[in-house]
């Protein structure tokens, strides 16, 4: 009768909450990339729904990939519904209504901005928000004198095109690929850059036993998160037209480092006010540092010293010696915007950076670079004009910059000869 009793009160506080969920009164969903739904967007969550008023908040799990968090302000419920299924499904669930926000860890395709025509332009910076800069840094051994790889030599590699260290300049001997486990958001975001997975690779649950192997095998390359701790490896740098990119804070944040890439959310036209809040909140400072804290590079503008790079052109190495360079690039649009969806963001964090006590007396210097062109000429002129567009929309905002120049074709962040928009940028550096 006793057992009896306890199985009729467990069953009744179940559907108790099953009920108090199925009553809210106010719901968001959030769909998309199993990266961000992991262990990204619940915190985010979580931090939001806090700051806003929420309380009594509860994490259930009602299926596999699905996070709900449920909380209540005034006698009212709140339930965020995040479900990690992938970045395409996450984009197809946005445009057949099924999400207010879609988590994406990649670009949009030309076909799924066609088929999302009548949510508006999902690319524009109203509706597109990056969230997030993740990064894949490519390891070797301390003993190793490697220190700089093409990304194309790194892709030979992983192919198993290129099997010894002497084919990149290195001392004879095999190379033993250390890489994350096929299942893993790391190897998902590996092959990204890198289609071709050798099938002679070790595989690793976890970069820090990737780190591991590493260290303990001088013959070793491995490819880890940017961030992780390295316990001394040295991350080679990525020869780019001659240029040398490192895999470290201020070029993965300018997105200078070829093995970068953006998370995004990206929305309809008529989001709900909750959706346009909480995305809001997360390309915020406070979500930004929110994220760092977590281990995620974070977006809010940062000042380094100089440039660690060698065999700079004269006429850049000139213009900014004795500077200081800020983590913001300013990319730009299509017909559609002037700007790309994170310099439309990169705006305001700059103005917020600017206006510190500490900054107000400083002085900006913009420094415009563009892709190959038809002449120098050309180039030089292009690189200009963008320049000038951001000085010009910066005044609107109050901050004046001291030198706006244009320098052409220089310091490339690709040699694809489909993707030189990327290299069309104003650098923003701080004396």
């Amino acid at each position: 009768m006793r057992a009896q009793t306890h199985r009729i009160v467990f069953v009744f506080l179940l559907l108790s909450m099953f009920a108090s969920v199925t009553q809210a009164q106010d719901s968001l969903r959030i769909r998309g990339s199993n990266v961000l739904g992991q262990g990204m967007v619940p915190a985010l969550v979580e931090s939001w729904m806090t700051r806003i008023g929420y309380g009594d908040l509860r994490h259930l799990r009602p299926s596999v990939g699905t996070h709900q968090i449920v909380g209540t302000r005034d006698g009212e419920t709140l339930v965020v519904d995040i479900v990690g299924n992938g970045s395409g499904p996450g984009f197809k669930n946005l445009v057949e209504g099924e999400t207010e926000i879609a988590m994406m860890a990649r670009e949009l395709t030309a076909q799924e901005i066609d088929d999302g025509w009548q949510l508006g332009r999902l690319d524009s910076p109203d509706q597109e928000y990056v969230i997030a800069l993740q990064a894949v840094s490519v390891l070797v051994h301390p003993k190793n004198p490697i220190r700089t790889l093409s990304k194309q030599q790194v892709a030979m590699i992983l192919a198993g095109r290129i099997r010894d260290w002497r084919e990149v300049g290195g001392a004879p001997g095999p190379i033993h690929l250390q890489l994350a486990d096929r299942n893993t958001g790391l190897a998902q975001m590996q092959s990204q850059f890198f289609p071709e997975d050798s099938a002679t690779a070790r595989h690793h649950r976890t970069a820090p036993s990737i780190v591991a192997s590493v260290l303990a095998d001088p013959q070793s390359l491995g490819l880890v998160d940017f961030g992780t701790p390295t316990r001394g490896l040295p991350a080679v740098a990525i020869r780019i037209a001659g240029r040398d990119v490192p895999s470290d804070r201020l070029h993965v944040g300018t997105e200078d480092y070829p093995l970068t890439r953006r998370l995004y959310f990206r929305t309809g036209q008529m989001v709900t006010a909750l959706g346009r809040g909480f995305v809001d909140y997360a390309v915020s400072e406070d979500g930004q540092r929110l994220l760092a804290r977590r281990g995620y590079l974070s977006l809010v503008p940062a000042w380094f010293p100089g440039t660690t790079e060698t065999a700079l052109p004269p006429s850049y190495a000139d213009l900014v010696k004795g500077a200081n360079r800020l983590s913001v690039s300013f990319r730009f649009g299509d017909a559609f915007s002037v700007f790309d969806s994170r310099s439309a963001q990169e705006l305001a964090r700059l103005q917020a950076f600017m206006a510190r006590p500490e900054n107000r007396q400083r002085k900006l210097l913009l420094v415009g670079l563009t892709g190959k062109q038809s002449s120098p000429y050309q180039a030089i002129t292009l690189s200009t004009e963008r320049a000038d567009l951001v000085a010009q929309t910066l005044a609107e905002l109050g901050i004046h910059p001291a030198v706006v120049r244009g320098l052409g074709y220089a310091r490339p962040v690709t040699e694809s000869a489909t993707a030189q928009a990327k290299n069309l940028r104003v650098e923003v550096w701080m004396r």
